[in-house]
């Protein structure tokens, strides 16, 4: 009896890790680029072989791992704003990332919503420092406009004429891994991204989320209804145990 209440009970582990992860997709709805995560439910047997006693031999449980879908684009919309850029095709910016053993690392997004910090550095919607081809922040001459090109490069409108500040560094993100996806939406990946020169921008327009909120909904209420029958099986095998015992026991 106690499998059964095992495998329900990883079962109701794994539902509320699903719901969890629709819940996130959906709070990020309207964040530019945002690369939603699918929830896979898989069913494995635990190794009997490194169980002293074999006790947990045919004992099954539930899992629940979640991959993001970095290849999965959102819909582009037109926002006539001079610092928002489009990243086309398998385009990714090159932003800053955390400090992780010591290092800058160097994280890619989609989100391409640019802006000028106080400092004059352009940075994107989440606070990110954008880099430039040199790996180098990009720094800004105060209160001048901005044009970028569709290779990312950035052009200051300046009183003595334009002046070319800096180009976005662009990579190619098909070797991106789902598992490169950080709790805030950054992808790091372990090793940087070279340039990729055939990388395009469209200026003055935003890539959605990839997150459809009507279909959110929907997994929201069928995972709580996954969550409900898992709840009910560990019900229904307690209730089991206790008719077993009642039988088994000896009124003399």
């Amino acid at each position: 009896m106690d499998r059964l209440i095992y495998t329900a009970l990883t079962g109701l582990s794994a539902r509320a890790r699903e719901q969890l992860v629709t819940a996130n997709n959906l709070a990020n709805a309207q964040v530019p680029g945002f690369r939603r995560e699918m929830v896979a439910q898989e069913g494995r047997y635990l190794d009997a072989r490194r169980a002293a006693d074999g006790a947990w031999e045919a004992r099954a449980q539930v899992g629940a791992p979640s991959l993001a879908t970095p290849a999965v684009p959102g819909k582009v919309q037109a926002t006539a704003r001079s610092l928002d850029v489009a990243l086309s095709g398998n385009a990714w910016l090159a932003v800053q990332g955390p400090v992780i053993g010591g290092e800058v690392r160097q994280g890619y997004t989609r989100r391409g919503d640019l802006s000028l910090s106080s400092t004059g550095i352009l940075t994107n919607g989440d606070g990110r420092v954008v880099l430039g081809i040199n790996d180098a922040p990009i720094s800004v001459p105060p209160g001048a406009a901005l044009n970028i090109a569709t290779d990312g490069r950035i052009t200051a409108l300046l009183p003595d004429g334009p002046t070319e500040v800096g180009q976005l560094k662009l990579v190619d993100g098909r070797s991106l891994s789902p598992r490169d996806k950080a709790a805030d939406g950054l992808f790091l990946p372990e090793a940087r991204l070279p340039r990729d020169p055939a990388a395009r921008v469209e200026s003055g327009a935003l890539e959605s989320a990839n997150v459809t909120a009507t279909e959110a909904l929907v997994e929201l209420v069928e995972e709580q209804r996954g969550f409900e029958v898992n709840a009910r099986l560990i019900r229904h095998a307690q209730e089991m145990d206790e008719q077993g015992a009642r039988l088994m026991r000896l009124d003399g």
